[in-house]
């Protein structure tokens, strides 16, 4: 998918958003890949605006972990770009699903860093970079297809 604009990375975020605060009813988990400056926590801002949450998302980059209690979900903001060794994911707990009273959704950026120890992801989304500076390309890989056909019509 080209994104031509920051606006336009948000709406398309906002719109995985509203799918997944409509039809996700368990844990689900997002894997944000791509370079620094490309994009991720962007999405995350439109994400959450779709969620129906209503206040600033900040990037986990220095606390790891934002948890962020909606109506119908929790949602856990990571950021794994600090993280330099494996047994600081266990500390994080991401190596296993979360049972709490409501389905938790997992943003991970950086899930390079934790590959082989924390959950697998529902969905990946990896974002590039392209020639024009305002543009980015991404793509959607889905694992579960727990949105079923609703994540293409994004």
């Amino acid at each position: 998918m080209n994104i031509k604009s920051e606006n336009e990375m948000m709406a398309t975020a906002r719109d995985l958003g509203k799918v997944v605060r409509d039809q996700v009813y368990e844990n689900y988990v997002i894997f944000l890949e791509g370079d620094l400056g490309a994009g991720k926590t962007t999405f995350v801002k439109g994400f959450m605006k779709g969620m129906e949450f209503k206040e600033v998302v900040n990037s986990p980059t220095f606390s790891l972990i934002e948890r962020i209690d909606l109506e119908k979900h929790y949602v856990f903001h990571i950021d794994l770009y600090r993280i330099n060794n494996k047994s600081e994911l266990f500390e994080l707990d991401l190596h296993e699903e979360a049972y709490l009273d409501k389905p938790s959704i997992h943003l991970i950026e950086w899930p390079q860093k934790g590959e082989d120890v924390i959950l697998s992801p529902d969905l990946k989304i990896n974002f590039k970079r392209v020639k024009n500076p305002n543009h980015r390309e991404i793509f959607f890989e889905d694992f579960s297809n727990k949105l079923g056909n609703n994540l293409f019509s994004i």
